[in-house]
């Protein structure tokens, strides 16, 4: 088949992924596949690394937006509340993620809501980018 039979007409290479592991509760072998179309041909080892690059993003902003603030359970759908709720969800994060490395979510939650105004004066100062 062709890319453009499969609706695909940029497709150049197609990755698939195949991984074991054990599942920590009950020790059950699990098997996991993964298929990624890609635009441009890779070699194996590059091909490899941008299937590992993709949960970077999903480890490090999606799940911890999802499991701390429930982002995929926010209701907020009319004019920009959702964009604004997420930009500021956003801010929050990075300011977290570069003052306050060493807080598990829901003690950096609790450190902050019981001292709101200096938290909020240091949101707004600026990040040292050395840091």
């Amino acid at each position: 088949m062709t890319p453009e039979q499969l609706g695909f007409v940029h497709a150049a290479q197609l990755l698939e992924i195949k991984r074991d592991s054990t599942a920590k509760a009950t020790g059950a072998a699990i098997a996991g596949r993964r298929v990624f179309i890609l635009s441009e041909p890779l070699a194996p080892a590059d091909a490899l690394r941008a299937g590992r690059a993709r949960w970077g993003i999903e480890n490090k902003n999606h799940h911890p937006r999802d499991a701390t603030w429930l982002e995929d359970k926010t209701r907020a759908r009319t004019g920009h509340t959702a964009a604004n709720l997420a930009l500021l969800r956003g801010l929050v994060l990075i300011w977290w993620r570069r003052r306050h490395p060493d807080l598990c979510a829901p003690a950096f939650l609790l450190r902050n809501q019981r001292r709101l105004p200096t938290a909020l004066r240091e949101l707004f100062q600026p990040l040292n980018p050395k840091e």
